[in-house]
């Protein structure tokens, strides 16, 4: 019996610098100058660079730090050693929680953007279809 795997495989899009920094204002409820001063550049790859570092530091500036006692009982579950590779100098957990924490978001993100393709893809078809009745 073998095993099949399905991947989830996104339609590659090419998007341009424009749309980039407008769906990130869109997606972050701010204008698009104020997007364009958060993460413009001169290419679509640094764009969406600055767009995963903007989001890792809104994850890390809304985390809560952990107190002693949950960072005790974590160690305990984990391991020494383990524990040791996960927490930082200041105390902050940096691995599997902040991992976890970006995949959420990135999830978020793309049914956000999936959501504005949808609205755009009808009012392209709206305009089509009044378009072509008006001919």
């Amino acid at each position: 019996m073998e095993t099949e795997i399905n991947e989830v495989k996104e339609p590659t899009i090419e998007i341009t610098k424009e749309e980039l920094i407008e769906r990130y204002a869109k997606i972050q409820q701010i204008s698009i100058e104020e997007a364009e001063e958060q993460v413009g550049a001169p290419t679509e790859e640094e764009i969406l660079k600055k767009i995963q570092d903007k989001t890792i530091e809104k994850i890390n500036s809304t985390r809560v730090p952990m107190n002693r006692a949950q960072r005790r009982a974590l160690k305990k579950k984990v391991g020494a050693k383990k524990y040791a590779e996960m927490v930082n100098e200041s105390g902050d957990v940096v691995g599997a929680v902040s991992e976890t924490a970006k995949k959420l978001n990135y999830i978020d993100l793309i049914q956000k953007l999936r959501k504005l393709n949808e609205e755009k893809e009808k009012e392209i078809e709206e305009n089509g279809e009044t378009a072509t009745e008006n001919n």
